[in-house]
């Protein structure tokens, strides 16, 4: 909600907002963004027919997919509907936690890293986004989407340089309460397998621990080189989401 809020404060034309439905929260940041989708669906207790028919009015309404992140400890009232209404799974996330017990592991990288100031919004913006895409040219409305994160409330940016000085990835951090949030982890393919990430890691367990944090959550991909990296680190995979759209074919 608070990275929705700073998009709504830079774009009040889009109408995006936000409603708490069917157990969870449903998040619209436009019609053809990545980040609207519904989230919590189900955690709160069973989900009736008339429950869920607002949740898909509410994207619908606004032009949007229905895009569901269900986490495994919904109510199982919830997949009926999604195999009702031919729903199908697009993909899966892996939530990792970590306790901040144990001081954050040294990590090796041949550069730098370290938080990115205001004026960098825009470069640290394009070189996650360039990582996300391996490289290929981002749109400038895609750099324009990723920058509210560096706006988000209780959030900080952090980037990585190579030995020439010039970014090699970044990713973000948020605090809420005893738990930090790492996300939007991002290297640049030439700089790829040099430790990037896993120094980014770090310095972010060291921030969180420093904001009195118990807690470091991160997601990933299964199997993929961040989750790699994440265990590396000392984070443990907690629980699998799958990643739910209607499948209108």
């Amino acid at each position: 909600p608070t990275c929705l809020q700073s998009w709504v404060a830079r774009h009040p034309e889009l109408g995006s907002t936000a409603a708490a439905l069917a157990g969870g929260k449903a998040l619209f940041f436009g019609a053809t963004s990545p980040l609207s989708q519904a989230l919590g669906v189900g955690m709160r207790g069973p989900v009736s027919a008339e429950d869920f028919d607002r949740l898909e009015s509410f994207f619908r309404a606004r032009g949007a997919p229905v895009v569901i992140s269900l986490c495994p400890h919904a109510d199982p009232s919830v997949l009926g509907h999604l195999h009702a209404r031919r729903y199908r799974i697009t993909h899966f996330e892996n939530t990792l936690v970590r306790a901040l017990t144990e001081p954050a592991p040294p990590a090796a990288a041949r550069g730098s890293v370290r938080r990115a100031d205001p004026t960098e919004r825009d470069l640290w913006s394009r070189t996650v986004m360039l990582g996300f895409s391996d490289g290929q040219t981002v749109s400038d409305e895609m750099v324009s989407l990723f920058a509210i994160f560096f706006h988000a409330e209780s959030a900080s940016a952090w980037f990585a340089f190579g030995e020439s000085g010039k970014p090699a990835g970044g990713g973000m951090i948020s605090v809420f309460g005893r738990t930090a949030m790492f996300y939007g982890d991002s290297t640049l393919p030439e700089w790829r397998g040099h430790g990037y990430q896993s120094a980014l890691i770090s310095a972010r367990l060291r921030q969180a621990s420093l904001a009195g944090c118990e807690l470091a959550v991160a997601c990933t991909l299964p199997g993929s080189t961040s989750q790699r990296n994440y265990e590396r680190a000392g984070f443990q995979v907690a629980y699998t989401k799958a990643m739910f759209a209607q499948d209108l074919g």
